[in-house]
């Protein structure tokens, strides 16, 4: 971790914010910050929602506290009350929400409780907007009530100033990052895996981690196994995750007579693991941020497959860590996957490349330290804003006390 100045050191305390009712890189995202985060610095508190506290609770320290809290709508005047009275009574020095939708609600109570710094991290480009949505207008109405915005990468940051119409000196880029040890697993485990599946050394199998949802991209990659099985019949399939098209995948699996191929195991916890019984790397999604399960296959030494979309083209070079394909597009997905299945030396040269690049570029202590120094540069700024807020709420306080009361507290 970089050093810091003597006067920098202090303890912040921190609020983490996420009503997601899934699991994913985000929360993962979540679970490494957490992990990794000064405890010299910084005090940490995570609000989630009751549906994800458990997996919260097993993947951060224990020094951490977890809160599970519903606040997904609203009309939840209720849990907004129950955020607010923590952010009070704490007296949290940051909040930093991860998603709009987690923003949306985090943000405005935040700052209406008077929190000096209030961040959001955005995971991706959300192409997934349609209609109304996709011009932004709401998000930006919380964007006056933003210190920084986070993009996990420059794709990210260019949609930010883009679409959201964020000012430049509220966008600052941090990278995703992974610990690049976790990744490094014996041969024995590639064995043990593949026997737990039934599968064997002369099987070529791919590998997908993700959710089950119609943006990552399944149905592409079943379509292009139907195709690539007519060339390699020992080809078989691993996907990790869980979510709402489970089932229409499975449903795919056998109408396109895949059962016997594809092993679909729901979520894992020991991911290196499974990615240690593969043998390529495949993320067909239609929109991405800097997906982790990329980072996690580069640091395993997997070669990936994946589309051009989002930020995966700052992880993947293109021919050299990796093959990138255009989204959506069975066929040149299936001729990527088909050009490394077919050359070992390839697929061998391209994973010890990738896992190069991941420790280089992509390691925990570069997203935990630029994380860090981004606190402590608000906090130093924003306490001075502040404290002149303050003192202009207190000279109007008759004319205008409602503004200059915490959330919690009004009538």
């Amino acid at each position: 971790m970089t050093a810091y100045k003597n006067d920098e050191v202090g303890t912040h305390s921190i609020l983490y914010f996420t009503n997601s009712t899934l699991w994913g890189g985000v929360e993962e995202h979540i679970c490494g910050l957490l992990r990794n985060l000064s405890r010299n610095l910084f005090r940490a508190h995570l609000v989630c929602s009751p549906a994800n506290h458990d997996r919260f609770r097993a993947g951060c320290p224990e020094d951490i506290a977890v809160t599970p809290l519903t606040l997904g709508s609203p009309t939840d005047i209720v849990g907004a009350t129950k955020l607010a009275s923590l952010l009070v009574r704490e007296k949290f020095d940051i909040v930093h929400s991860h998603m709009f939708w987690s923003s949306l609600f985090a943000s405005p109570i935040g700052w209406a409780c008077r929190v000096p710094v209030i961040v959001e991290t955005l995971h991706g480009g959300e192409s997934w907007r349609t209609g109304w949505k996709a011009r932004c207008n709401l998000d930006r109405v919380v964007t006056r009530f933003v210190s920084k915005y986070v993009a996990v990468s420059a794709s990210d940051a260019r949609f930010l100033a883009s679409k959201k119409h964020v000012p430049a000196n509220k966008i600052v880029t941090i990278r995703n990052g992974i610990d690049c040890r976790r990744f490094s697993v014996s041969p024995e485990a590639r064995k043990a895996m593949r026997d737990s599946l039934g599968f064997t050394e002369e099987d070529l199998v791919l590998i997908m981690v993700a959710r089950f949802h119609p943006g990552k991209g399944h149905s592409v990659l079943l379509t292009a196994m139907r195709q690539l099985l007519n060339v390699y019949p020992r080809l078989k399939l691993i996907c990790l995750g869980e979510g709402e098209e489970e089932t229409e995948i499975q449903r795919l699996c056998e109408e396109f007579g895949l059962a016997r191929n594809v092993r679909l195991v729901g979520y894992q916890a020991n991911v290196s693991e499974w990615l240690s019984a593969g043998d390529i790397n495949v993320l067909p999604s239609f929109y991405e941020g800097l997906p982790l399960t990329i980072l996690e296959a580069m640091a395993s030494g997997l070669p990936t497959v994946a589309t051009h979309v989002g930020g995966i083209p700052e992880a993947i070079e293109d021919g050299i860590s990796g093959l990138l394909v255009p989204p959506g597009n069975p066929g040149k997905l299936a001729d990527a996957i088909s050009s490394l299945l077919s050359q070992i030396e390839v697929r061998e040269q391209m994973g010890k490349a990738a896992c190069r690049r991941a420790s280089r570029w992509f390691g925990i202590e570069q997203q935990v330290c630029n994380t860090e120094r981004m606190y402590l540069e608000l906090c130093g700024t924003q306490r001075s804003d502040f404290a002149e807020r303050d003192a202009l709420a207190a000279s109007t306080k008759e004319e205008h006390s409602s503004l200059s009361m915490p959330m919690a507290c009004r009538k």
